[in-house]
């Protein structure tokens, strides 16, 4: 496996970039403080102030190859995501997490983000496994996953851990045949 930390991708109708300290009031005022992101993220709503202070010095984060962490934004660089990786050197894998403005959901903006990295992930880190979950009811995400062409692998019983307490969590992944 390869590393080469958060590089800017564009696609068609996204830029992949780097976080900012000056992203703080988009992100804010965006997805951070949704009803849908606060419930599968697991956080509470925070302030402004807050958002500022957990983007300060987040370029020297970046300074580290194995750190994967991309603010998903319209070309015009309208912020409308994130997404991030956690790698596994170990065993060569990744798994993702990703969250949507609720405003840019249904449009396939996810997807595309999530190709994308899928692609970046499989053909220039060249991991073995690429995988994600989601909580069992939240359909748009496994749809997301299923377009992408990931597998269901099962169920993880109890494994999220939510504001109305635990759930259980699908597993999708796609397997790198590099043979």
């Amino acid at each position: 496996m390869k590393h080469f930390g958060t590089k800017v991708i564009e696609t068609n109708n996204l830029v992949l970039r780097p976080f900012k300290e000056e992203d703080a009031k988009e992100i804010y005022n965006g997805f951070r403080n949704q009803e849908k992101f606060l419930y599968y993220a697991h956080k509470e709503k925070i302030t402004l102030k807050e958002q500022i202070k957990s983007l300060k010095g987040i370029d020297k984060k970046y300074k580290n190859k194995e750190y994967y962490n991309w603010l998903i934004t319209l070309k015009d660089n309208t912020v409308i995501g994130a997404i991030h990786l956690n790698v596994f050197n170990y065993n060569e894998s990744v798994e993702f997490n990703y969250a949507i403005d609720e405003r840019y959901q249904n449009k396939g903006y996810m997807t595309e983000a999530l190709l994308i990295i899928k692609d970046f992930c499989l053909n220039k880190m060249q991991v073995n496994r690429f995988f994600g979950g989601c909580e069992i009811n939240n359909l748009p995400s496994k749809k997301v996953m299923e377009k992408c062409g990931l597998i269901h692998e099962g169920i993880l019983r109890n494994n999220l851990l939510l504001r109305d307490g635990y759930h259980d969590m699908d597993i999708y992944s796609f397997i790198n045949n590099r043979d």
